[in-house]
């Protein structure tokens, strides 16, 4: 098999398993999955060809941060398809994760990779654009190109494409070298018009125009790049570009690189070799050097233990050519007056330290404006942030006394120097993590080995490591004296496990305490309460938040906060996140500073103020968003509340552990309907179950509306009886709460009595009187929906939309999306799919922009069943698994995912894989909400399979089946479903006036037959050519005007009658 991602998602039978040798897949048919998040597991396996994905990583790539509740069945179930589409023996389970088995080369981005490896290490130029073209040439458009919705798309796409984009503009120089100059000049215009600010594919297209005798092209392309840098980002363009333009205007061809020297001088890189692999930190690389190429002053910017000292020593080893790399390592220094000696040392001229200047007086600054002259160096200052102020000063002047002189920092905050360009060197990836972690301890455990046994555990503690270098290297160093389950154990007390660090490294590098402390030690006091108590939050907050829970009490004032928060996002204590959604930035601690944060906070003695702080800000966020998301600005405040979910959800955990009942009630009072309306039943059952045993908050409107919630957590669970015990104790509550009463007061007494099957009567009333407009629109839809149980479609359709004009009315999404759904059904069965089509797409796009992960994949079933109808089975299938990707939940959407693919597999005369669904859908039915409804659902299904397979026995089993399950369930549209079902079977059966009969039984259960279903029209079709119209209308009559009792009653004889003719049947 070969896996295409550098353009849409792709997989190739191969009878020998080898790679492509061309991008276009023409000589083999596309077999990968259809399905976004299908396609996604694939790409994401296929870019780890070989190794192992850890179930984490897959859930973090695939979903991001909002996950299914049941997000393990939902990451089975699309391996479970994947499997079957691609052979079960290449997707491997593996413990903790998953493996796609074939080799990196048999995926088109493996071998893209390799290629320019090999053209990069190629001595003949002309070898090197060979394979630098054959690399280009596998590129079918762009990368991930219809899963970059994805949360792991960017990352890769961006690494991807500057890929390309570097060997589109290497294969044009190599022309250019070659004298060849038009070579690879139609993939740079291409590229420079997809990054008109892409300075380096300027100069190589300009430079190819100039030499193929189009000056006045090349000219107006190196103007108009400038004048976009100057009009779109406000800077000048880079030496590269400016040496480029006088070039061409001079008519100097394009500069040769300098031979070699027959007696070269030595070039001075005192820098020490290095000990140990370099992982995972190619890209810094590449992009610093490229950085150094423009700028004169790069800091790598990070915090202690990231890795800044080696990746500097690898950028500047790589620099070759004659330019000087000396290190001068700043770490051991005690005071500035040792700087500029110690640079002075680095660079060469120990000698110049014992003169003195003119007044007799040492001066070593001056000696090192000497020494350095105009020699071309690039100046590694290591570890500057203890003496910040003046490392940047001796770096201004040296500086500016040298115009060939470049200067590579590495700092934990910023020199602050004009002209500096900051590196931020960021966590490892998990896999570059894993392969440093794996490296490391292989070192000093000769027996480790990096398998499906230890990949799951190692993954864990480089997560809980932020990917830190430092961090992983002292956790593979206890592989001595511990094992991996018990170093990822004892991580919950890090700072005292990891202190086995080298003896020869700095002693701040020896232990993880002794890297946070020297950073702490560094800071004011008042930037140490900050960081202390930003402790206490998950996830992060935004800077108005730190202001709220941790300023005052002895702690720095709410005007200075701000400053301090980005003092400490300077020195890399603090992690700045910008928002995608033009939200506000998010500021976070990594983990190990978080857990040293919360130490410190206790013995500060501030742990319990600054918990209370951070409880009562969670309470007061949703309480003020609650009455929001019921109208128009539910979007932002949801925002809000998705934001804070870690908060939200650790106060609680807080709350629960401490007992602490006032406040975890206030919480999940505040944010019920929040989890309601984005379809996290579970979490919101779950909350409201665990808070049923604390003490009650004190304020009757909070406890009422948490005992409300306890009901429809039984009634979503479909545990009717429990329901039915504790609302009395809900009403009585709800009837007691001060006015205004909030909505779901308000809704208990009726909505409790009609699903107890009593008369809709306080229901219709609320729908008329309640002075809450939201109220009376959910009221009317609960009452559109129970006239459409009991087959009035009429007064279903008018309350319908009367309901859809009072949503609109309000702005709730939540609410306009249950309308849009069941006047989209309304529009179907009355036989008008456009007017259907339109109304589902609109309820697919409101649940999307609520992320209601349980009512977008009922909106997309719905979406499918309309093209299974119009015969469009690959639409179907496609909005089908789009939808099993979601589907989780209490409301039975996996058991109508399998019914509805199981139907698409029969239509598309594949029974097996039919039946092997319907398996699966009997699996799932389990228990909760409508578990007749789906039984019946299930069973009309395999009628449909074992009619086709002409198993007529098994046929009239199923129905029998199906018609047993909607009796129990006393829901007329399901009732119809089935019955038309058994008409259309008696039809077939040559029995048209009992078919008629039966057609006029559906339309008593559902007030119409379903026009829009071609099966149902061609059964009516097929009774009035057998009886004539008169009387097909007759029998249809005598079946509808039995009461809906006796009518099913009917159609059950009319089934058993069937299963008694054996002979006929077989």
């Amino acid at each position: 098999m070969r896996i295409g991602v550098l353009g849409s998602v792709a997989a190739w039978p191969s009878a020998n398993g080898a790679a492509p040798t061309d991008g276009s897949g023409s000589d083999h048919s596309d077999v990968a999955p259809p399905g976004l998040r299908l396609r996604g597991l694939l790409a994401r396996l296929a870019l780890d060809a070989g190794r192992p994905v850890t179930t984490e990583s897959l859930v973090d790539d695939l979903w991001g941060d909002e996950p299914p509740d049941t997000v393990g069945n939902a990451l089975q179930s699309l391996v479970s398809r994947l499997r079957r589409a691609l052979g079960s023996q290449l997707v491997v389970t593996v413990s903790g994760g998953y493996l796609l088995d074939i080799a990196p080369d048999a995926v088109d981005a493996g071998r893209f990779g390799r290629l320019l490896t090999v053209a990069k290490a190629a001595v003949d130029p002309a070898a090197a654009a060979s394979t630098m073209g054959e690399a280009l040439g596998l590129w079918r458009g762009p990368a991930l190109a219809d899963v970059r919705r994805l949360p792991f798309a960017d990352a890769v796409v961006n690494r991807l494409e500057e890929q390309r984009a570097a060997a589109i503009e290497t294969r044009a120089t190599l022309g250019l070298s070659m004298g060849d100059p038009a070579a690879g000049l139609d993939a740079v215009t291409d590229l420079l018009a997809a990054q008109p600010l892409r300075e380096s594919a300027a100069v190589v297209l300009a430079r190819g125009l100039h030499a193929t005798g189009r000056q006045a092209d090349a000219l107006a392309v190196l103007d108009r790049t400038r004048e976009r840098l100057a009009g779109e980002l406000g800077v000048d363009p880079g030496p590269e570009l400016t040496k480029a333009r006088l070039d061409v205007l001079r008519g100097v061809p394009a500069p040769a690189p300098p031979p070699p020297l027959s007696t070269p001088e030595p070039v001075r890189r005192n820098g020490s070799a290095a000990l140990t692999s370099f992982v995972g930190r190619h890209a810094d690389v590449e992009r610093v050097r490229s950085l150094l190429g423009t700028a004169r002053l790069v800091t790598l910017l990070g915090p202690g233990g990231a890795g800044k000292t080696r990746l500097a020593r690898e950028i500047v080893a790589g620099l070759g050519g004659r330019t000087e790399t000396p290190v001068a390592e700043l770490a051991a220094l005690t005071g500035p007056e040792q700087l500029a000696g110690t640079v002075l040392a680095a660079v060469g001229e120990p000698e110049l330290l014992v003169r003195r200047s003119d007044d007799g007086a040492p001066d070593s600054t001056a000696r090192l404006l000497t020494a350095l002259g105009d020699r071309d160096i690039v100046l590694v200052l290591d570890n500057c942030e203890h003496l910040v102020d003046e490392a940047a000063a001796l770096t201004q002047r040296v500086l500016e006394a040298g115009s060939r002189l470049r200067v590579l920092a590495t700092s934990r905050e910023p020199l602050a120097v004009p002209g500096e360009v900051l590196h931020p060197v960021e966590p490892l990836d998990t896999a570059a993590a894993v392969r440093l972690f794996a490296d490391r301890a292989a070192a000093v455990a000769p027996g480790f080995v990096l398998d499906a046994g230890t990949a799951p555990v190692v993954t864990e503690i480089c997560t809980r490591l932020d990917g830190q270098p430092l961090p992983l290297e002292l956790a593979a160093a206890r592989l001595r004296t511990l094992s991996l389950t018990e170093i990822a154990t004892r991580l919950d007390d890090r700072f005292r496990l990891l202190t086995s660090g080298a003896r020869t490294a700095l002693p701040r590098h020896q232990t993880l305490r002794a890297v946070v402390d020297w950073s702490w030690d560094l800071l004011g006091e008042p930037e140490r309460i900050l960081l202390r108590r930003m402790g206490v939050f998950a996830g992060g907050a935004t800077a108005a938040t730190v202001e709220r829970v941790c300023t005052g009490a002895g702690g720095p004032d709410r005007a200075d906060a701000f400053d301090l928060l980005a003092a400490l996002v300077d020195k890399s204590l603090v992690v700045a996140v910008p928002s995608g959604d033009s939200g506000p930035t998010r500021y976070r601690l990594l983990e190990t500073i978080r857990d040293y944060a919360t130490e410190r906070l206790a013995e500060a003695g501030e742990a319990d103020a600054v918990l209370v702080a951070h409880a009562a800000w969670v309470v007061e966020l949703a309480e003020e968003a609650e009455p929001h998301l019921r109208g128009a600005d539910q979007l932002r405040w949801l925002a809000q509340l998705r934001a804070e979910n870690d908060n939200i959800a650790v106060a609680l955990r807080r709350a629960t552990t401490r007992r602490d009942g006032p406040t975890a009630h206030r919480i999940v009072a505040a944010m019920g309907w929040s989890w309601f309306i984005r379809g996290r039943y579970e979490e919101s059952v779950t909350w409201v179950e665990q808070v049923a045993s604390l003490t009650p908050s004190g304020v009757p409107a909070v406890d009422a509306r948490n005992l409300a919630y306890q009901v429809l957590g039984c009634i979503a669970r479909g545990e009717v009886e429990d329901a039915q015990a504790r609302l009395g104790t809900a009403i009585d509550a709800a009837a007691a709460a001060p006015e205004p009463r909030h909505p779901a007061l308000q809704l208990i007494a009726p909505l409790g009595r009609a699903f107890s099957g009593d008369e809709p009567t306080l229901l219709v009333e609320l729908s008329r009187t309640s002075a809450d407009p939201w109220v009376r629109a959910f009221a009317t839809q609960i009452l559109a929906q129970l006239a459409e149980n009991d087959g009035h479609i009429d007064e279903q359709r008018t309350l319908v939309r009367q309901a859809h004009e009072l949503f609109t009315a309000t702005g709730d999404r939540f609410g306009l999306g249950m309308t849009l759904g069941s006047l989209g059904e309304l529009e179907d069965l009355a036989g008008n799919p456009d007017a259907a089509a339109k109304a589902c797409d609109e309820a697919v796009a409101l649940a999307t922009e609520l992320g209601n992960d349980d009512d977008l994949p009922q909106f997309l079933l719905q979406q499918s069943r309309l093209a299974i109808r119009r015969g469009d089975l690959r639409r179907a299938r496609e909005l089908c698994e789009s939808a099993a990707d979601l589907a989780s939940g209490p409301f039975g959407v996996q058991t109508m995912v399998r019914c509805t693919l199981a139907d698409i597999e029969r239509r598309s005369g594949n029974l097996p894989a039919a039946r092997r669904n319907l398996a699966m859908a009997d699996r799932d039915l389990g228990n909760g909400l409508a578990l007749e409804q789906r039984q019946a659902l299930v069973a009309v299904i395999r009628y449909g399979v074992e009619d086709a397979a002409g198993d007529r026995v098994a046929a009239i089993e199923a129905l029998t089946e199906a018609l047993a399950a909607a009796e129990r369930g006393h829901d007329g549209p399901v009732s119809a479903l089935v019955v038309e079902h058994v008409a259309g079977f008696a039809l077939a059966n040559g029995d048209p006036e009992g078919a008629g009969f039966l057609l006029g039984v559906a339309l008593a259960q559902r007030g119409t037959l379903d026009h829009g279903n071609p099966d149902v029209v061609a059964t009516v079709a097929g009774v009035e050519d057998a009886l004539g119209p008169a009387a097909a209308a007759e029998a249809v009559q005598r079946g509808r005007d039995l009461p809906r009792p006796e009518g099913l009653a009917a159609v059950r004889d009319h089934v058993a009658v069937r299963s008694g003719d054996q002979a006929r049947l077989r």
